[in-house]
């Protein structure tokens, strides 16, 4: 949880994380009103000023009305490209990223915060990087990359003077003593937040002091002082302008260190009256917490029946939590594995003499690039395997105690026979295209010095095909992973069906070229679908890689589209090698993998066809076909009609 530079308001905040930490949104001397930006926009002819006024009214829309915060970064990006203000530019790009984090889209609020830094970089702004490196050390923490969370906030250490810059450098040591706590090292919590007390003695702002004897109450509290992390939290408690949460969890950890200390009815009535406040307040990071120190004072007071039912409610909630923090660390790995795929492609770009120098450096950073990417894989599966057996000792506990949770049990048994299926595809599907990328970089590695420059150019393109083909593969299991968490919506838009055929088969060109396949379209030019774009996307490449891979050369596919029964079908016919009734139904029906090679010996993994059928199914739709051996194919998606 983040908690922002907002004046004179008391505000309540909304994020994924475990405790709050400040997010650096930039350092003004006073908040103007909406009314007096907008009218200073329409006076002013400088474009740069209205860069600066359009990214502050983007600050102060940013909590309460975060569609028009967005327009209004926006605009001020545009304006600061035009006139090349890069310092204004990257500003901007600092705060699309901190709305991005207020929306918890954290991988594309990386990519701001990447944006920024090389620019302030170039600048050698230095309040500029330290306010970039304090964001990204916030998002490192809300994707318990913890070390890096560190590491971002030192190095934004490094870049300010603590004297010139007090309040941004007690954030930033508050901050350090929150991940110190997450991290569990709780001598080093509690030293910086002891630090950040000696900073800000004289301060005003008292949510940063509410915020850092909370961090200070809550090291102590672990640490089994609880005497004194009671004081501690009480002082906070008493700040007039703590936030809402941290009120909450400051009075849970109260109450807690109270039983510690055998204060039995004392530890109860600090949560009276807290229930209903918790759960209208949404936030489900505060409400876990509040629902422990509820069962732990039932069990003190020996109320076995109620103390079961929180403990119920919390681990309900727990994996609920559990599931949306594994979506957004499989979102991280893809973006950071986008962002190293798309800077190999550039450095492939370069002149022949820049790659001959850079051949051993790129060599070592593929190599280095891989082994991490597989640690963390076998790092995620290890916690996950933990947090497992973990999860199975607490169930075997509550089963001994109360028959009642029987029906929870069942349903967790189902959550996790899911994962482990989605898993069990990422382990076997991910090693084929992995292992060939490493295959290729062993090849390279051997024979450098005798590869021609041809031959480096065909190497080059076997590794771009061979990540391009790993890249479709997670982008299958991400959507269909997606797809089946409790709750998930798909989002619904109007798309242009021909524009979206024409962008599919241009991504394609390459392979059609290759087997002199023509496309034929006949879809009008007003054809639209409402359908969510990702299923669209995911589902019609599938079918037309496909069509493409069975295909032989000078062959011909064709797009039809009709409208029927309140549903919408998108046919994709092609003039292949067609396919057997028995392969049709093994694959749409039974859901068993099944794969050949294509007319140009085309490899698969044989899972896609599957992954799309549930993702569409999901989406209330399906995919069917019709075949004839030797005469071609014709699959059909078939999406529900929504009415607005």
């Amino acid at each position: 949880m983040i908690s922002f530079t907002f004046l004179h308001r008391r505000i309540i905040l909304h994020f994924c994380g475990v405790f709050f930490l400040f997010l650096t949104l930039g350092i003004y001397a006073q908040t103007p009103t909406i009314d007096s930006l907008k009218q200073q926009v329409t006076q002013t002819t400088n474009d740069s000023l209205k860069s600066y006024l359009y990214q502050r009214l983007g600050y102060e829309y940013l909590y309460f009305k975060p569609d028009s915060a967005l327009f209004y970064i926006d605009k001020s990006i545009t304006i600061a490209k035009a006139v090349k203000n890069e310092s204004a530019t990257a500003t901007s790009y600092n705060r699309k990223g901190s709305y991005y984090v207020f929306q918890s889209k954290y991988p594309e609020a990386i990519v701001e915060f990447q944006k920024a830094l090389p620019i302030f970089k170039k600048l050698k702004d230095s309040l500029g990087l330290a306010e970039t490196y304090s964001n990204l050390g916030a998002l490192d923490f809300y994707l318990r990359d913890y070390d890096s969370s560190l590491d971002n906030f030192q190095e934004a250490l490094n870049h300010i003077d603590s004297l010139k810059q007090v309040n941004l450098y007690t954030k930033l040591i508050t901050n350090m003593s929150g991940v110190y706590r997450e991290k569990k090292q709780y001598d080093s919590s509690l030293y910086y937040a002891k630090k950040a007390i000696d900073y800000f003695k004289n301060d005003k702002e008292n949510r940063i002091v509410a915020v850092t004897y909370f961090n200070l109450g809550t090291a102590q509290y672990f640490l089994n002082q609880y005497e004194t992390a009671i004081a501690s939290l009480n002082y906070a408690i008493a700040q007039p302008e703590i936030p809402i949460q941290f009120e909450i969890l400051s009075k849970s950890y109260k109450s807690q260190a109270l039983l510690a200390l055998g204060k039995v009815e004392e530890a109860e009535d600090v949560l009276q009256n807290l229930q209903s406040q918790t759960e209208n307040l949404h936030d489900q990071y505060v409400t876990l917490e509040f629902y422990k120190a509820k069962q732990k004072v039932f069990e003190a007071r020996d109320n076995t029946t109620e103390a079961l039912i929180y403990a119920k409610k919390y681990i309900q909630l727990n994996n609920e939590i559990h599931n949306r923090e594994q979506t957004a660390i499989l979102q991280n790995i893809k973006v950071k594995f986008e962002t190293e795929e798309r800077e190999f492609e550039n450095k492939l770009l370069k002149t022949d003499a820049e790659i001959q120098a850079m051949q051993i450096k790129n060599q070592r950073y593929g190599i280095w690039g891989i082994a991490i990417f597989i640690f963390l894989l076998l790092v995620m599966v290890l916690i996950l395997y933990g947090m497992y057996n973990l999860k199975a000792k607490n169930n075997a506990i509550l089963k001994e105690k109360q028959s009642v949770l029987n029906e929870f049990n069942r349903n967790l048994t189902t959550i996790n026979s899911e994962k482990n299926k989605f898993f069990s595809i990422v382990a076997h599907d991910v090693k084929s295209p992995v292992a060939a990328i490493l295959s290729s970089t062993n090849m390279l590695q051997a024979n450098l010095d005798s590869f021609t420059s041809e031959e480096l150019k065909e190497l080059a393109e076997e590794l771009k095909g061979q990540s391009l083909s790993l890249h479709y593969l997670l982008e299958h299991v991400l959507i269909w992973a997606k797809s089946q968490m409790d709750g998930f919506k798909f989002v619904s838009k109007e798309i242009n069906l021909k524009t979206s055929i024409q962008n599919l088969y241009n991504n394609e060109l390459v392979f059609l070229k290759a087997k002199n396949i023509r496309i034929n379209c006949n879809i009008t030019d007003d054809a639209t679908i409402k359908a969510d774009p990702q299923v669209m996307q995911v589902v019609m490449r599938n079918l037309l890689n496909n069509a493409i891979k069975f295909t032989p050369r000078g062959g011909v596919i064709t797009f039809n589209t009709q409208e029927k029964d309140n549903y919408y079908y998108i046919h994709v016919s092609d003039t292949g090698v067609g396919m057997a009734q028995d392969k049709i139904e093994k694959v749409l029906v039974n859901k068993e993998r099944y794969t050949v090679e294509g007319t140009a010996n085309e490899s698969g993994n044989g899972i896609g066809l599957i992954l799309c059928q549930e993702i569409a199914k999901k989406a209330g739709g399906e995919i069917t076909a019709t075949s004839r051996l030797g005469k071609g194919s014709t699959f059909t998606l078939a999406l529900p009609v929504l009415k607005d």
